[in-house]
């Protein structure tokens, strides 16, 4: 049971003369070229006379009622706790963006079962969609959300239904991350042009509806945007409103944002006093780097909110996996939201023929309800990203020098995440040093180096244990000593996880029981 791991004494990579170098050579360009980095030039800057009233609506947020909640924050707001068993949550997500619009309520309830027999706890929905759907913006039945111009006259058909869906989510223990209107890429879609054509007024009475309406719900995330460009103040300011409208009205439930592909919520809003969580909406090489500066922060907890669908953009099954451990293992400690290309528009035939049912099964959503089950089988909210490699000592970047070298300069001169390519390797620790997780997607062609003094326990024993992220089998390796370093290679050129806990935790095989 040995033949995946071997020891080797203690020791750390040494500077050499020409990493010096090149460290001196890029705080020189740091100074040549430095600027402010995209995020803060897009920043949605509160005005000083909105902000004061925005402080007095939302004073004492931090302590706000929120019994009965199947997601919120705990007491130091770093985590996710159900408030009901007081025990804590990690996101297995789903994006279900069209399920309101363009599903039968039966379709609605089957689809909710599945997720829910597969782990799912999360759904992603638009309340309100005028263009992901085969009728926007009717639903399934003809009813539109609004009976009047957009965001007014709200039509108590269409709403009906919204509470519905959200009382049987709840029955299947999903929280809805629901988003109040979608905006559009670019403005190309979705409601741009009624958000600018609307007054801030209308925007605040709408939130104002939407808060009043499901304050007294046990399952809701509001989300805020909709792929909104950060360079149009105009349409911030209006979502600015929309979510003070919530806030108001609705105390009670977290608020978070979906922004613009490389962008997370605090990067836009964290000037706002409603934003309570951190979303990333990613290309996959961008996700180590900026879950990374996510963590960092300290400002928000963060989840991986968008990346490339199972399905789109030509990414493998591989490819899915990998982005949800980088993810999480980086710095996005929450959890993580999947999407099929199938699945999030329930097969509106613009976009894709493929059946949705067909696709609930398939391997991106099975590995996604590993990897949460996993998760929750430890202490994921005590998560430390290994940024500073002092736990995974070696094999975490198998470039050559000249390769890492010209990253960094493109990274550090652009302002923008350092690229990781599809070979390296991520690690977490709890900080307690009951467990380090090290998620390796090239499998046995590297070798990575663990320092398991990082292991905490009485005995200095670790238990250390292979998991197959595409089937949740496990390779029990044994016993290790937690003092030195042990060289781990996986079992064979899949991608597999590493997880090695302390031996006093006495916890059962990784993904088999919820902690």
């Amino acid at each position: 049971m040995m033949s995946w791991a071997r020891r080797k004494g203690t020791g750390r990579p040494v500077l050499t003369l020409l990493t010096l170098v090149l460290l001196t050579a890029v705080f020189g360009l740091i100074c040549l070229y430095g600027r402010p980095p995209e995020s803060a030039r897009h920043r949605f800057h509160v005005p000083p006379s909105e902000r004061v009233t925005q402080d007095l609506k939302t004073a004492g947020r931090g302590s706000t009622d929120a019994k009965d909640q199947l997601m919120t924050l705990d007491p130091t707001r770093k985590f996710l706790i159900n408030s009901i068993t007081t025990k804590p949550v990690f996101i297995t997500g789903d994006d279900a963006w069209s399920l309101q619009v363009q599903l039968s309520d039966a379709d609605i309830q089957f689809y909710l079962a599945d997720r829910a027999s597969r782990g799912f706890n999360a759904i992603w929905v638009g309340l309100a969609d005028n263009t992901y759907s085969n009728h926007p913006p009717r639903d399934f039945y003809g009813n539109v959300p609004f009976n009047g111009p957009d965001f007014t006259h709200e039509n108590p058909a269409y709403w009906t239904r919204v509470d519905r869906t959200l009382a049987w989510a709840a029955a299947q223990g999903i929280t809805v991350f629901a988003s109040p209107a979608f905006v559009g890429y670019g403005c190309t879609n979705g409601y741009c042009e009624s958000y600018r054509g609307s007054s801030t007024e209308v925007l605040t009475a709408y939130g104002q509806f939407l808060g009043g309406r499901y304050r007294g719900y046990s399952n809701l995330v509001w989300v805020i945007g909709g792929d909104a460009n950060p360079e149009d103040q105009d349409v911030q300011s209006k979502l600015d409103a929309l979510a003070n409208g919530i806030r108001f009205a609705d105390p009670v439930h977290l608020m978070t944002a979906e922004t613009y592909r490389g962008y997370s919520a605090q990067d836009i809003w964290s000037e706002t006093s409603w934003l309570d969580l951190d979303a990333l909406y990613l290309q996959p090489a961008e996700i180590p780097a900026k879950a990374n500066a996510a963590y960092l922060s300290g400002t928000y907890p963060a989840l991986m909110f968008e990346d490339w669908y199972e399905g789109d953009h030509s990414i493998s099954e591989l490819g899915v996996r990998q982005e949800g451990y980088w993810a999480v293992l980086s710095g996005c400690t929450l959890g993580r939201f999947f999407g099929n290309h199938a699945i999030w528009d329930f097969t509106w035939n613009q976009i894709t023929r493929d059946p949705w049912k067909s696709q609930l099964g398939a391997a991106g959503s099975e590995g996604q309800a590993w990897l949460g089950r996993l998760f929750r089988s430890r202490e994921h909210w005590k998560l430390v990203p290994d940024i500073t490699h002092t736990v995974m000592i070696g094999g975490y970047d198998p470039r050559n020098f000249p390769s890492r070298a010209r990253e960094s300069l493109r990274s550090f001169i652009r302002r923008e995440p350092f690229r990781m390519r599809s070979a390296f390797p991520v690690a977490a620790r709890t900080s307690d040093g009951q467990t380090i997780i090290a998620y390796v997607p090239n499998g046995n062609a590297t070798t990575i180096t663990i320092d398991m003094s990082a292991i905490t326990d009485s005995h200095s024993q670790a238990q250390c244990w292979w998991f197959n992220p595409r089937t949740g089998a496990n390779r029990l390796i044994g016993a290790l000593a937690a003092s030195g370093s042990s060289y781990f290679t996986a079992p064979d050129s899949n991608d597999w996880v590493l997880v090695i806990d302390s031996r006093d935790a006495s916890l059962e095989a990784p993904g088999r029981k919820d902690l």
